[in-house]
């Protein structure tokens, strides 16, 4: 058998057997099939009870006291503590005896479990323990028969000797130190064993626990040899060897090491059983608390999770100045600004200072919540306290693992800057209105509330001119039109320059033209800054759309504006409709040109009860679906949140997502990707 030595103390000669052949050893020796029926846990309770008066910390605290439970039906398995017992007792120390007593222990208990064989072993230590402790209280101030016993078991050596007593009484609270570590690894593979009914088996820290049980039982048994043996020559009259010091040592420390490594695995696994039930409590609590934001707020945002280290606090200003009264949010819109640590953005703190400025009446306040798993991890509060100088707007710090878990699950929030806002009765309104902010600043507000019919206003707001403002107000026809090639747009105009002509003489009905990237006249139409604006808005819409739960109204606008988004790349250019800000319809270049074409065929279907917006937009379909191919279908960026199945525009099969590119929502000349 192949042997390690203790380190630093390899010179005094004592050595220990490779763990993995310990093992190996232990577990061919163990078969636990029909082994003898005793009440593990009751014996568990007996012996903590003994061990923890024994070694005198019942007295800590009250709240440690182990409380009195009825042991009446409780059968002791005496004849196998006894056996243990006398298999670490009146043991010399010598090389590897500790570890051939152990091994004999393992051998004595082949039929029992390996939590009953560590309950067994630290029982038989704390049965002959807890005698001697007992005697020395009552000795010599006692009857004849305690005063026999206590001879009997060398009390009287142990108490006669003050010098004796002292010299020693260092040793006793180490013991005593490792004792109670024993107890409580034993108590916390206990523990193991009773969450495993209550979690996933396949859970990773539980199986690593699990895994480590067989191993774990023989250093707690080692180690209750050691103690064995420290008591041995505590009620002796002779000099402690070396190598009890040394195993004391050693043992002692590992102990602790595995003692400090279980806790933290039953942490993890409790809570892996707590989480649900809390995250079930919050969403409880959430669903009856809406009607008034400040109930909200103190529901979702401010939740106590009495399992979690620090309570989350709320704090405004730059110097983070905790508040204490919420009030301050009554009746208020909240825009939430949800980021991690790491992908806080400057430019998004630029844009986020304009609407905290710029917010008529303060009537929209802004809360940075951070996403933060672990506070403790090194660097976290310096990295928080440094975003936060840079916000004079509320802060929301140590959230509760179950409002980010709400966060992830009903906001969507994936680790990429979000911003939720809320109005005052405590109602989403917008499940990112992120890019709203980053694109229109304060104006974003003009989008908390999607108008199905007037959509395109806001989506053209950064296009406004004197005069297409006046024809939005007074409702007339206007084509927003646009593309890639100079030489499409340029046809599209004229085109619609010769139908208008015609619509104008024969209906009396006014057209406007409107070029999405128009520069000044005898330039090229193709204006990046213009044009990507007013496509970031569009995109931002739809990542809106498909985030946000939508009625069905929305859902229809969601498919028209994806199906807008998919012209954006088309070669004929895109064109929409609009009577003021109420889009008629949406499509192709080639297909509105087409229907322009066609006028004539159309035009006699204009009535008093069918408007030319209803007819050009009757006609437009009849030509989509007189069209048989679709032709590839390219958005040429996210469609928004890839949880949502998106479907072709023009034949409504699913799309298959390809190509996946990204645009800088203020087209700093980036490149997309």
């Amino acid at each position: 058998m192949n042997s390690i030595q203790l380190n630093e103390y390899s010179h005094y000669g004592f050595t220990l057997t490779e763990p993995e052949e310990i093992l190996e050893i232990i577990c061919e020796n163990h078969a636990p099939e029909n082994h003898p029926k005793f009440d593990v846990r009751s014996l568990f309770f007996i012996t903590e009870n003994i061990i923890k008066h024994s070694t005198h910390t019942s007295i800590v605290s009250k709240s440690d006291e182990i409380k009195p439970q009825n042991f009446d039906n409780f059968i002791s398995p005496l004849c196998a503590l006894k056996s243990i017992g006398c298999e670490m007792s009146c043991k010399a120390v010598r090389e590897n005896s500790a570890q051939t007593t152990t091994l004999g222990i393992f051998g004595k208990l082949t039929k029992y479990s390996w939590e009953a064989k560590a309950v067994l072993a630290l029982a038989a230590f704390a049965m002959e323990y807890g005698n001697s402790w007992l005697l020395s209280q009552l000795y010599p101030q006692s009857d004849q028969l305690t005063t026999a016993l206590a001879i009997l078991n060398r009390v009287p050596l142990l108490l006669n000797s003050t010098a004796n007593f002292k010299k020693q009484q260092e040793t006793v609270v180490e013991l005593n130190k490792t004792i109670n570590a024993t107890l409580q690894v034993i108590k916390c593979i206990l523990k193991l064993d009773e969450l495993s009914a209550h979690i996933d088996p396949n859970h990773a820290s539980l199986k690593s626990a699990k895994k480590d049980v067989p191993i774990n039982t023989y250093w707690s048994i080692l180690t209750i040899v050691s103690c064995a043996t420290e008591v041995f020559y505590l009620t002796r009259d002779e000099e402690k060897p070396q190598a009890v010091s040394i195993l004391s040592h050693f043992v002692t420390k590992r102990i602790n090491d595995i003692l400090a490594k279980l806790k933290r695995q039953l942490t993890i696994c409790q809570k892996e059983i707590d989480e649900p039930k809390i995250y079930r409590k919050l969403l409880k609590h959430v669903a009856h608390a809406h009607g008034k934001i400040t109930h909200v707020f103190n529901t979702l945002i401010l939740f106590k999770d009495n399992a979690y280290a620090k309570p989350a606090t709320l704090s405004v200003g730059y110097t983070n100045k905790e508040v204490f009264d919420i009030d301050v949010l009554d009746g208020k819109y909240i825009t939430f600004y949800i980021s991690t640590l790491d992908n806080v953005s400057h430019k998004d703190i630029l844009s986020l200072k304009e609407v905290y400025e710029g917010t008529e009446n303060n009537k929209c306040k802004i809360v940075w919540i951070p996403i933060v798993e672990d506070w403790t991890e090194y660097g976290r509060e310096e990295q928080f306290m440094e975003w936060r100088s840079k916000m004079p707007w509320y802060a929301v710090q140590y959230l509760s693992p179950a409002t980010i878990k709400y966060i992830k699950e009903e906001w969507y929030f994936e680790n990429k800057p979000l911003s939720v806002l809320m109005n005052p009765h405590g109602d989403v309104e917008n499940l990112n209105a992120l890019n709203w902010i980053r694109i229109h600043g304060i104006n974003f507000f003009a989008f908390r509330n999607i108008n199905v019919k007037t959509w395109i206003a806001p989506v053209v707001q950064e296009l406004m001119t004197p005069a297409l403002d006046t024809w939005m107000k007074e409702g007339e026809y206007i084509f927003f039109y646009g593309g890639t090639d100079d030489y499409s747009m340029e046809r599209f105009r004229m085109k619609a320059n010769c139908a208008k002509v015609s619509i104008l003489e024969e209906l009396k009905i006014h057209v406007k033209l409107f070029c999405v990237g128009k520069l000044e006249k005898g330039r090229s139409f193709s204006d990046e800054s213009n044009a990507g604006g007013f496509w970031s808005s569009i995109q931002s819409l739809l990542s809106t759309l498909s985030d946000y739960k939508l009625h069905e109204e929305h859902t229809a606008l969601r498919k028209q504006v994806h199906k807008l988004l998919s012209y954006k790349n088309d070669e004929s250019g895109w064109c929409v409709l609009s009577k003021g800000s109420s889009v008629v319809t949406s499509g192709h270049g080639w297909a509105i040109s087409k229907v322009l074409d066609e006028f004539d065929q159309w035009k006699q279907q204009i009535s008093h009860e069918r408007s030319f917006g209803t007819c050009f937009q009757v006609y437009h379909e009849k030509v989509l679906a007189q069209t048989t191919t679709a032709g590839a279908h390219s958005a040429g960026c996210s469609f928004g949140n890839a949880r949502n199945m998106e479907c072709c525009p023009v034949c409504k099969t699913p799309i298959e997502a390809t190509l996946v590119s990204y645009k800088c929502c203020r087209m700093c000349n980036l490149t997309p990707y």
